[in-house]
């Protein structure tokens, strides 16, 4: 089985289209680049400011009664404006 090679040319050789570029092209070419995207990165620092997920088998009888009371609360507030 032969293997085909992403850039064509030997290995070590240089690249003939990177030859032709402009100075000014190449000199950015030898900067390393950047190891993740800015967005990237701010997506990664929103996903670490979430909290974990819940896991339903701890749920208490205090989070099942705050649950309820917020309900009713807003079912009793939508009531009273619709009224």
């Amino acid at each position: 089985m032969s293997t085909t090679a992403i850039v064509p040319g030997r290995p070590g050789q240089p690249n003939a289209f990177r030859r032709q570029l402009p100075d000014r092209v190449r000199s950015h070419l030898r900067a390393p680049m950047p190891r993740w995207e800015p967005e990237v990165e701010a997506a990664m620092e929103r996903a670490a400011l979430r909290s974990p997920p819940v896991n339903w088998r701890r749920l208490t009888a205090q989070d099942v009664r705050d649950f309820l009371l917020a309900y009713c609360a807003c079912f009793v507030a939508l009531q009273t404006f619709l009224m």
